[in-house]
Parts: C-alpha cells; sequence; structure tokens
C-alpha cells in the first residue's frame, strides 16, 4: 500500500481522520515501546509524524501525552532508554 493510493479525509482543523490502513493501531492498547517512542519525540517531530508512526490519530496521540504528563508517567517514558 502506497500512501497515494489512500483516499484521505481532513477534520476542520486539517487532522487526518481516522482511516483503518493509516491507523492499524488505533484501539488497541498502548505498548511500553510505543509510549517510549511517544516521549522521546514529542518535542523532535511535530504530532502528525509521530502519529503515523505509531498508526494512530493525532487526537489519540495528544490525548495520551496529556495523560502521560498529568500523571507524571512522561519523564519516565522519556528517560526509558529501552527501545528507542
Amino acid at each position: 500500500m502506497l500512501i497515494e493510493d489512500v483516499l484521505v479525509e481532513y477534520d476542520s482543523q486539517g487532522r487526518i481522520k481516522y482511516h483503518p490502513e493509516l491507523h492499524n493501531k488505533q484501539g488497541l492498547p498502548w505498548s511500553e515501546e510505543d509510549l517510549e517512542y511517544l516521549c522521546k519525540y514529542e518535542s523532535i517531530d511535530d504530532r502528525q509524524t509521530i502519529a503515523m508512526a505509531l498508526g494512530r490519530t493525532v487526537t489519540t496521540v495528544d490525548t495520551r501525552l496529556h495523560l502521560l504528563k498529568k500523571t507524571g508517567r512522561f519523564e519516565y517514558y522519556k528517560n526509558l532508554n529501552k527501545h528507542w
């Protein structure tokens, strides 16, 4: 599958809407590896790039980041150095 072959729709904020071929991990539990990637690259990559790398929507990525920061687990995963 090429990204050019997928019909992509955008919401009013310019984010890619859910598409099963692009967001293949949507609805699945977050792995430790995914959480580490999210926290490490949050300040380096834009949300859309991170979302595509993780197979999730931008909204889901934003929600998970907010939850990790709120519960104090963001720094733990950012400094884990186990998978990334």
